[in-house]
């Protein structure tokens, strides 16, 4: 795949949005950026670009941006040409970088999260074929039984021609990786630490187009806790089906992504009905549930989901439906 160049929509998001280790100039949130392009949608302006011909002044006086958020873009405007080296290295190193205005973004993204879909991603390998995939979550300890399912599921996810989409993660997560790259599956790993490391790890998957690598933050920043729940949130949005194979009452990324993604519906959720109390605890709180039968039959995702769906309201998830023994953990037997 050429090299893609960006377009002056995403230089400008970049400018302003973008959290590069090395600048001391803090960005926009995605919340002021959000509001900067309301604000310019509402004057009729073609995009972001348009930010490049226009003052301090014209920004406060004509388009009526908060005083506080133009200061932030003026003090980043002024490190242009800074954040093009600082790109142009991250190039060097074979680390790309893409905005919600380039057309290989996945819309998939923006269609299910909105406004909380990262403005950016920096990614190594060929975006530009992707479709909606299947993620497959669950607990950092594996059971024999699970790696069972979790081959029986990726090989549905090959033979419908499906990319996997990895979280990064130990256990469940890391045993379908494996699998799937193992077999030829197509695969996004969506990671919050470590790129270069991993780029190094997967280069001969990179290089024969069987995987891609995403990020939402900079290669050479350091591990936040806040990123990994971002991460996790991003997986669902870039999946059409999100199975969860385990999970923990009130315990572990699994059962809080499901809990969010139950609120915020980024993704379908398939979750199996097995011995787990915390997939017993989704399925309670209406979530679809994906049987023994479903994973062993030649049924397609689409079909074992309506099949599947039941057909009562979904409420959405809140705190009062979550009684005492969820907040304190399951009980030790």
């Amino acid at each position: 795949m050429d090299k893609i160049k960006l377009n002056l929509d995403s230089i400008a998001t970049l400018l302003f949005c973008c959290d590069l280790k090395a600048f001391d100039e803090v960005p926009l949130t995605i919340e002021e950026w959000y509001q900067v392009e309301k604000i310019l949608k509402m004057h009729g302006m073609k995009g972001p670009a348009d930010l490049f011909g226009l003052s301090s002044d014209e920004l406060l006086e004509m388009l009526n941006i908060p005083e506080f958020i133009v200061y932030k873009m003026e003090q980043r405007r002024k490190k242009l040409s800074f954040m093009l080296n600082l790109l142009h290295d991250l190039e060097n190193k074979g680390i790309n970088i893409m905005t919600k205005y380039d057309d290989h973004y996945p819309q998939l993204l923006v269609k299910s999260m909105k406004k909380r879909a990262p403005v950016y991603m920096y990614y190594k390998g060929d975006m530009s074929q992707y479709t909606a995939g299947i993620s497959i979550c669950g607990l950092n300890e594996l059971e024999h039984k699970d790696g069972t399912y979790i081959k029986r599921i990726v090989d549905k996810v090959i033979e419908e021609k499906k990319y996997y989409v990895s979280n990064d993660g130990k256990g469940v997560d890391k045993a379908a990786l494996q699998y799937a790259l193992r077999n030829g599956c197509s695969v996004v790993i969506f990671v919050c630490k470590n790129m270069i490391e991993k780029m190094n790890k997967y280069k001969r998957y990179i290089k024969n187009g069987q995987l891609v690598i995403l990020s939402a933050v900079d290669p050479n920043s350091v591990f936040d806790i806040t990123h990994a729940i971002d991460r996790n949130s991003y997986v669902c949005g870039l999946s059409k089906y999100q199975i969860i194979i385990s999970s923990k009452i009130n315990n572990g990324a699994t059962w809080f992504t499901a809990l969010q993604n139950m609120h915020h519906h980024w993704v379908d959720p398939l979750v199996l009905d097995n011995q787990y109390m915390g997939n017993q605890r989704l399925l309670e709180m209406q979530a679809t549930p994906l049987y023994i039968k479903d994973v062993l039959s030649t049924a397609s995702f689409e079909m074992i989901y309506k099949n599947n769906q039941k057909n009562i309201e979904v409420n959405e998830v809140n705190i009062d439906q979550m009684s005492i023994f969820e907040f304190i953990g399951e009980p030790h037997v």
